[in-house]
């Protein structure tokens, strides 16, 4: 049995606004599918630069996550999963998209748990964790402001 916040649930309680960023960086653990899918949809609507690491990261984004950024007009076809020491700096907005990277990544400047489509491998499940993460990231974007 899984318990997740219902979205939206804390909306009121504060938000970002006054927060600014250099760089987000998307991490997960694998690096295969979520974190690939929240750089990509930040990248499509912010000035703020994204990346995405991954704590063990797989060897290949996955393809039914490359499969599913195509249906909505997103290209994952040259990403590559990285390893998150190469990439994270002190003066990153560290967003953890998975439970376990967060437990590893302590350092994390907002956590979103979003479950990972790869274990049940049903386009559902890919479809799901795209439209979460989608809804976040058009949630946050506008919020964050880009340093110079």
């Amino acid at each position: 049995m899984s318990v997740r916040l219902k979205p939206g649930a804390l909306v009121q309680l504060g938000s970002f606004a006054a927060a600014g960023a250099r760089r987000v960086l998307f991490l997960s653990t694998t690096n295969a599918a979520r974190s690939q899918f929240a750089q990509a949809l930040w990248n499509d609507v912010s000035e703020i630069p994204a990346l995405s690491a991954g704590t063990h990261p797989a060897v290949d984004v996955d393809p039914r996550a490359v499969a599913v950024a195509t249906r909505h007009s997103l290209d994952l076809s040259a990403a590559r999963p990285q390893p998150m020491d190469a990439l994270v700096r002190d003066d990153d907005f560290v967003i953890t998209v998975c439970d376990r990277a967060y437990e590893t990544y302590r350092g994390a400047t907002a956590h979103w748990s979003v479950p990972d489509p790869a274990p049940t491998g049903s386009d559902q499940a890919f479809d799901a964790a795209f439209a979460d993460l989608a809804r976040r990231v058009s949630q946050l974007a506008p919020r964050l402001l880009a340093l110079d």
